[in-house]
């Protein structure tokens, strides 16, 4: 049975490497191409039947056969006629984190080594527009190209460490675009950048062993007790360690507000209640400021009766419409309102009878000239969706809080003015009472 078998493996195999030749040689046949099967069945009845298939190789597949000598890579592929195409190569996606990551050397990778790490991206990148190098790189936030560390003067652990964003030089403008720089550790030599760029434990110094040096390197700079001749003229360490433990208690240490100290009941109704407080001069511009202050004030005075005359006129149009005497599309101006935004013409009007009468009562009755119309609408623009006056009130209460605003920044700017110059004579009064300055003439 083993003898059998292996007969007819022998025989089967002669056979498949006889037709597999035939059907190679044959080149363009119709089965050329196709695997090669066969059977090899035992003479004996009794002995069960083998079949053997015998696939071809992927490799010889796809190549046609060659008589010449030369090797397979030296061969030229058959190319069908009209399916030739070309393809691009992608360009490779890049990242900011893999230009950080990559070498710093200036020197090229090793020809022999295969490995996917050591390929070179031609780019173009960077201002010399060069090739991906495994030079350190890195990216405009700007424009979103990546830069040699080298060609703009930038180093590896001063781009990693120090710049927050970075932007080349062809997208820098000085205003929008340019590069910004975290602030470095407070501690001399230090590059580390300071902790000042986030939430938790924010410090000038990049940790909290650098800090403790440099408070220990400003109190060793301070002289010690023993070796200080002038203990009241020269802060010493000592003296120095006793301030910085008080200032738990006391909140800390600020500039004062009254360097020569502060004199109370120095001033009474805006005047000095002390001689020799303020000049001839300034005595001139308080008084003729406070007066240009109440100046005004009169004419914000003003401004308010011209607003309260505007709301007494729109009611009088709104009772001639509820009485019957105007509809909605009427215009209802009344010409007493031409006075408004004019100060002489209005304080005029305010003065004479009618204008007293007016804001005694509260209310804008009919005008006491004799005239034609109805008591309720004579006065008044009796049109009906009229283009002279259109939207009067709106208009005329706008401009009158707009003078009104102008008229109190003015009046705001003058009381600080006199408030400046109040305190800049205090303390040159106090300075001169501390100093206990005196000269004396002789005749």
């Amino acid at each position: 049975m083993a003898d059998d078998f292996s007969l007819a493996r022998e025989g089967s195999q002669d056979v498949a490497m006889a037709d597999a030749d035939s059907g190679t040689m044959a080149g363009n046949g119709a089965n050329g191409d196709a695997g090669i099967l066969r059977s090899v069945e035992q003479p004996s009845g009794s002995h069960n039947s083998f079949s053997f298939e015998i696939k071809p190789d992927p490799d010889s597949a796809s190549k046609p056969p060659s008589s010449s000598p030369l090797s397979a890579k030296m061969a030229k592929p058959v190319l069908k006629k009209g399916t030739a195409s070309t393809k691009k190569k992608p360009k490779s996606a890049k990242s900011k984190s893999s230009k950080k990551d990559s070498a710093t050397g200036n020197g090229l990778a090793d020809g022999n080594d295969s490995s996917d790490g050591d390929e070179i991206d031609n780019g173009p990148y960077c201002l010399c527009r060069g090739p991906d190098d495994h030079r350190w790189m890195i990216s405009c936030d700007a424009c979103e190209d990546w830069f040699h560390g080298e060609c703009i003067n930038i180093d590896k652990e001063l781009g990693e460490k120090l710049i927050e964003r970075f932007v080349c030089p062809n997208c820098t403008d000085g205003k929008l675009n340019y590069t910004k720089y975290k602030k470095t550790c407070s501690l001399a030599g230090c590059t580390n950048p300071a902790r000042l760029y986030s939430k938790k434990d924010r410090s000038v110094f990049c940790c909290n062993e650098h800090c403790d040096a440099w408070w220990s390197s400003m109190i060793g700079s301070l002289p010690t007790k023993s070796a200080s001749k002038k203990a009241l003229e020269v802060l010493t360490q000592e003296d120095f360690m006793g301030l910085l433990a008080s200032t738990a208690d006391q909140g800390g240490w600020k500039i004062g507000d009254k360097p020569f100290g502060n004199l109370e009941g120095l001033w009474a109704n805006g005047l000095p209640t002390r001689p020799d407080v303020l000049s001839e001069v300034e005595q001139a511009f308080l008084q003729g400021s406070a007066a240009e202050r109440l100046a005004l004030g009169n004419e914000i005075v003003q401004y308010k009766k011209m607003m309260q005359m505007l709301d007494w006129a729109s009611q009088r149009r709104q009772s001639a419409i509820e009485a019957g005497k105007f509809t909605k599309d009427s215009c209802g101006y009344d010409y007493r309102l031409d006075v408004i935004s004019v100060r002489h013409a209005f304080a005029a009007w305010v003065d004479s009878p009618e204008g007293q009468a007016t804001f005694t009562t509260g209310k804008l009755d009919t005008p006491v000239e004799p005239g034609d119309g109805e008591p309720l609408t004579r006065g008044t623009c009796e049109k009906k969706r009229c283009k002279a006056h259109n939207g009067w009130y709106k208009i005329l209460t706008s401009a009158v809080r707009n003078q009104v605003k102008e008229t109190a920044t003015a009046a705001a700017g003058k009381l600080e003015a006199e408030e400046v110059l109040r305190q800049e004579a205090e303390t040159r009064f106090e300075r001169r009472q501390l100093e206990n300055n005196w000269v004396e003439v002789l005749d």
